[in-house]
């Protein structure tokens, strides 16, 4: 590979993106490349840098429209980042005059439904573990804190004891941006129940602050707690797709169809704008039509009643 684009990877590992992130850049400017007649064996930096230096930016749109075929709106949005950073990347080693990607739009996105349980499906996997010993008590513990209080399993395995506020019926999230989320009645009951008479028999230090400990009795993995999800799907008979991430999105459609507001799952989620809950934004309260028509102007209700 061309020593400038070696030296551009180079740079983002400075930066500490993800190894993921940096792969995909760099299968990025391949296509790029190979768009320009750039062979991937061609080890030419004269060469490269100097077709890069010629670019234009309809040379760009030009690269971006023959991708519009082949490629969704995601995809598409990945490979113009890739290029934008680069060429900024040449443009403020001086390479280049200016980025002929500045002016580069991304595609909108709409995002996908997510996939969800039926109310049904949550209660049966939240039944799914038997209460009759220390395992099945800390499982049925764990998925029911999850889906009462819609977390990410990353929060739930690294609680400790001290995260929980059973009197007061909520639990303290430390992440980047510190939240209370409530907890419901049911999850409270369990988790008493869990704390009481199951956390202890685990634990390899009774000191420990481990909310959750696995088998062994450190802190379970993300991989332990999927496994664990799973074997309780099968007992409960889900055939559905199923894992942590569609039980958070269940969490979150659910209480859309009970009447809670969008801006009330940023909060619960600790998002920082409304963008990031807009994959739930097609989910309808019960009463949405009966409010819109009468809230609105020119509503049917509002009509009727002048």
């Amino acid at each position: 590979m061309q020593e400038i684009v070696l030296e551009f990877i180079e740079t983002l590992r400075n930066k500490k993106y993800a190894s993921n992130s940096i792969s995909s850049h760099k299968q990025d400017l391949r296509k790029f490349f190979k768009w320009l007649n750039i062979e991937e064996d061609n080890s030419n930096n004269e060469e490269l840098l100097e077709i890069l230096t010629k670019l234009s930016q309809s040379d760009i749109e030009e690269y971006i429209i023959s991708l519009d075929k082949n490629y969704k709106p995601r995809t598409l949005s990945r490979h113009i980042s890739s290029l934008k950073i680069f060429l900024n990347y040449l443009e403020i080693r001086g390479i280049i005059k200016a980025s002929p990607a500045h002016r580069l739009r991304f595609p909108e996105i709409i995002p996908e439904a997510p996939e969800i349980l039926s109310t049904e499906e949550v209660i049966s996997l939240l039944e799914a573990p038997p209460l009759d010993h220390y395992l099945g008590l800390r499982d049925r513990a764990m998925i029911e804190l999850l889906y009462s209080s819609g977390l990410k399993v990353k929060e739930l395995l690294k609680l400790n004891l001290e995260d929980i506020f059973l009197d007061l019926e909520f639990v303290k999230i430390k992440s980047k941006r510190e939240r209370m989320v409530p907890i419901t009645s049911k999850a409270i009951e369990i988790l008493r129940m869990y704390i009481e008479e199951g956390r202890s028999q685990r634990l390899l230090n009774p000191a420990d602050p481990c909310l959750f400990p696995s088998r062994n009795g450190t802190r379970m993995s993300r991989i332990g707690f999927w496994a664990m999800i799973k074997k309780h799907a099968h007992r409960a008979g889900i055939t559905s797709p199923i894992n942590p991430r569609i039980l958070r999105h269940s969490f979150a459609v659910h209480l859309l169809q009970n009447g809670t507001d969008l801006s009330d799952i940023m909060n619960l989620f600790g998002y920082v704008s409304l963008d990031a809950t807009l994959q739930y934004a097609h989910i309808n309260r019960p009463d949405f039509f009966d409010i819109y028509h009468k809230l609105h102007p020119r509503g049917q209700k509002n009509i009727e009643e002048k």
